[in-house]
């Protein structure tokens, strides 16, 4: 095994993998750098990766309606990004850009596809580990969202929550 595969196995995308697994996806990584400032993923295009951050540090932002782009989340050294559309078919949600020099891995969906009809039992530990990033991070929105909701002014907000609740939790389209 080598110094990227035992990096890599310490991280949740990994985990439950054996030996064999990780080196099948280890393989099929490409590695990038970007240097700070430098744009990754913008929103609305549709990159089928899954990218994992080894050193640096990037920052998410989204596009309001009208206006400037705000910013969600800083990710840093093992995080992982593109997860959406790599499982879905659909544009970048949001754009990430290197804060520092980036280097990261890219996952190509091609290569989850090929792996998934050669190695279905790894394909499927890759997809359970990226329910449970996602499964995460909606875990604490949804924190997040109560915290907000309970504090004094939460009552001004009810209306906004009401309208997100809905669009979160209903009427899904595939």
């Amino acid at each position: 095994m080598n110094t990227l595969e035992r990096e890599l196995r310490s991280l949740q995308l990994f985990h439950g993998l054996d030996d064999e697994g990780a080196a099948k996806i280890c393989g099929a990584l490409g590695l990038s750098e970007f240097a700070a400032n430098q744009a990754i993923l913008k929103e609305g295009e549709c990159i089928q990766a899954l990218w994992i951050i080894l050193s640096g540090e990037c920052i998410v932002s989204r596009s309001a309606e009208s206006g400037p782009e705000h910013p969600l989340a800083i990710l840093n050294e093992g995080d992982v990004f593109g997860e959406m559309s790599f499982v879905r078919t659909a544009p970048h949600s949001a754009s990430i850009r290197a804060l520092t020099d980036v280097t990261a891995c890219c996952y190509r969906r091609d290569d989850f596809l090929k792996l998934s009809q050669q190695h279905p039992d790894i394909a499927l530990q890759v997809t359970s580990n990226i329910a449970d990033v996602l499964a995460e991070r909606l875990r604490r929105m949804d924190t997040w969202v109560c915290e907000i909701m309970a504090r004094p002014d939460g009552r001004k907000h009810r209306s906004e929550w009401e309208t997100f609740r809905s669009a979160v939790y209903t009427n899904w389209d595939f």
